[in-house]
């Protein structure tokens, strides 16, 4: 139970403001009428494209023994790949407050080996209308090229003192 004294000091301050114009109320009525719309985009996207194209995908990466793990919980599915000194992760969910968008989030490791930060590349879709089952594919794509860009590091660069020029810079 809440407590007695936090009940009376909340409603003190809610009372006031807790009549809503029935304009305003419309808008969240016909968000939750259209909530079974999105959901139902977002399961058909799921069943007919994002399922098959990981399934495909884990299938992939045993037959070539890399070293991978999927779960779900709640509305998302995750999808990591390790490799020996950096990892990738693919997490897919519904997101917004209305359920209105279809995300996923790429989560690299950091940018050299053994940095602890991360990476994380995020793409949305609307769910207003049917998302079309290339997507899906083209979104695993999209995560195993960032996968495979994150693993090559590009050259150190010199450090040029300050007041210096730099080396590329001719007089």
């Amino acid at each position: 139970m809440i407590d007695k004294s936090f009940v009376k000091w909340w409603l003190s301050r809610v009372t006031p403001f807790r009549d809503v114009v029935p304009e305003k109320l419309a808008a969240e009525h016909e968000a939750v009428e259209r909530l079974g719309d999105y959901n139902q985009n977002y399961a058909e996207f799921l069943n007919r494209a994002v399922f098959p194209a990981v399934d495909d995908l884990v299938k992939f990466l045993a037959k070539n023994g890399i070293t991978h793990r999927v779960s779900t919980w709640g509305n998302q599915l995750s999808l990591r790949i390790h490799l020996a000194w950096r990892w990738g992760e693919l997490v897919i969910m519904q997101s917004h407050e209305d359920c209105v968008t279809f995300e996923h989030h790429i989560i690299t490791e950091g940018e050299k080996r053994g940095e602890d930060s991360s990476e994380d590349h995020s793409h949305q879709y609307d769910l207003r209308d049917p998302i079309p089952g290339p997507i899906a594919e083209n979104e695993l794509q999209f995560f195993l090229s960032r996968v495979a860009q994150d693993l090559v590091e590009p050259p150190e660069e010199p450090e040029i003192p300050p007041g210096s020029e730099s080396p590329d810079v001719q007089a």
